[in-house]
């Protein structure tokens, strides 16, 4: 904890000692390699309140519901931090793709917000269930049924399809498939370590590959934007309803604004939501008891079919499932970083301006004087458990909460309803579950290897899972 002699001199902060002659350099490459053991091996060590280095102390991890609740309600005091993670011309098509609305501040996200609030209020989002369910649907009938498959890339295929639907109101063929492998190809070059490393316009390195197909997936995104404006249908995708948005004074979002923000809600919004699917799949087959059990919700209220927005609150089960989910291997465990606009006071520490903070979920979903037992899955927990919104943030927190988290909430039940009625998914013998970190996302880092078989109604037997490989097991006990 804190020591109450803390004051704006950040080096006496409790954190790792740098490195003889290389300093703190190894400590950051080891946070970009691996940020969440990072953070993890931090609290152990120091607590609530750590830096990264202490030969360099401008990058700081706050941990617990009070530091959260401090920093994500705050957002005068604690900004977004808006600094590239690596250098790139003031004109970059990266710079106008990535200015969407998790990178604003102030009252330029006040207004992108509002803006964009209506598109995602309960109603307009439950309209969505009906796509949704038609986009599994197709998918589902082309599944490899009996085959080894990587479930984790099934996931980010079925969830980008319903973004691509959702989004753009795009089927998925053609012009779809090509937005989608462009879109998935950004993503990577966002998380390159070499890109980072060699951020120069030089021929034949990455950095150079990765500003190219920038401008070709902003060209694409304003072509569709072109396209939409031109129409004379009112169309009821997202990106329809954005372009027809108007605030009171009759301001509306640009074309620029558009891109940047059909970008972020595209890469971010299905990413998220396969790495929770995936994670949901993996641990219902290492628990076959609570897998039965949901089965036997399902089928018993649905007969199979994909359920209503009425029903889901009628399966509580599966509710409690996807909770417990997203508390134990959350596909955000890491927050956007914010940065101090002044002297910030927390507790008995006042951090300096222009302070980096680091937060942590994952961190949080794991604390036992929260959550009992907190490595393992146990869906019944939420029975009882209510944690506040500081303690349990899937999906964020404060004024900048995920303005997607409705959307990934009712598309996470519709389509695990679907799936675990219709199929059984068995890992494979041997298989390596290893969590990875991309950016702020956790996925499975090898994928994730498993058997599809078609549910038989008449055995409802649920076999004990094989041994699981990698290091999944420093994250999760498993039976």
């Amino acid at each position: 904890m804190t020591n109450p002699d803390q004051s704006l001199d950040l080096h006496t902060l409790p954190g790792p000692r740098p490195a003889p002659l290389l300093g703190w350099k190894p400590q950051l490459l080891r946070f970009l390699r691996d940020p969440l053991k990072t953070v993890r091996e931090l609290h152990r060590d120091y607590g609530d309140i750590a830096v990264l280095s202490r030969e360099a102390p401008t990058m700081v991890c706050l941990f617990g519901a009070h530091n959260h609740r401090q920093v994500l309600t705050d957002t005068k005091l604690f900004v977004n931090y808006t600094k590239p993670l690596f250098k790139t011309s003031p004109d970059s098509p990266l710079l106008r793709l990535t200015m969407s609305l998790p990178s604003l501040n102030g009252e330029a996200h006040r207004r992108r917000r509002r803006l964009m609030m209506p598109a995602f209020s309960k109603a307009r989002v439950e309209s969505y269930r009906d796509q949704m369910v038609d986009v599994t649907e197709r998918f589902l009938a082309r599944w490899p049924v009996t085959q080894e498959v990587n479930v984790a890339g099934q996931m980010t295929e079925l969830t980008m399809c319903i973004a691509l639907q959702c989004l753009f109101g795009l089927d998925v063929s053609g012009e779809a498939a090509n937005l989608g492998r462009i879109g998935m190809q950004f993503l990577e070059g966002l998380t390159s370590l070499g890109i980072m490393l060699l951020p120069f316009e030089v021929p034949g390195l990455p950095y150079r590959r990765f500003m190219k197909l920038c401008l070709q997936l902003e060209g694409e995104i304003a072509a569709l934007i072109r396209e939409r404006r031109a129409s004379r249908e009112e169309g009821n995708d997202l990106l329809s309803i954005l372009i027809r948005t108007h605030d009171e004074d009759g301001s509306a979002l640009t074309d620029a604004e558009l891109i940047a923000e059909s970008t972020g809600l595209f890469i971010a919004g299905h990413e998220t939501t396969a790495n929770t699917l995936s994670w949901t799949l993996f641990l219902l087959s290492q628990h076959p008891t609570i897998l039965a059990n949901l089965v036997e919700e399902l089928t018993s209220t649905l007969q199979g079919a994909a359920p209503t927005v009425e029903q889901l609150a009628r399966l509580p089960l599966l509710d409690a499932v996807v909770k417990e989910s997203m508390r134990l291997l959350p596909a955000a465990p890491l927050l956007f970083l914010r940065s101090t606009t002044e002297a910030a006071k927390l507790g008995t520490c006042t951090l300096p301006p222009e302070t980096t903070v680091i937060l942590s979920p994952f961190v949080s979903h794991h604390d036992p004087e929260i959550f009992p037992e907190p490595r393992r899955f146990q869906p019944e927990r939420w029975s009882t458990q209510r944690p506040s919104p500081y303690e349990y943030l899937p999906f964020g927190a404060g004024p900048r909460a995920c303005i997607g988290g409705t959307f990934a909430a009712l598309e996470l039940r519709v389509v695990l309803s679907m799936l675990v009625q219709r199929y059984r998914f068995t890992l494979t013998p041997g298989a390596i579950v290893s969590p990875q970190v991309r950016s702020i996302l956790m996925g499975p880092k090898h994928g994730l290897s498993m058997r599809i078989t078609r549910e038989n109604r008449q055995d409802r037997r649920f076999g004990s899972p094989g041994r699981v490989q990698g290091t999944i097991h420093e994250l999760v006990d498993l039976p």
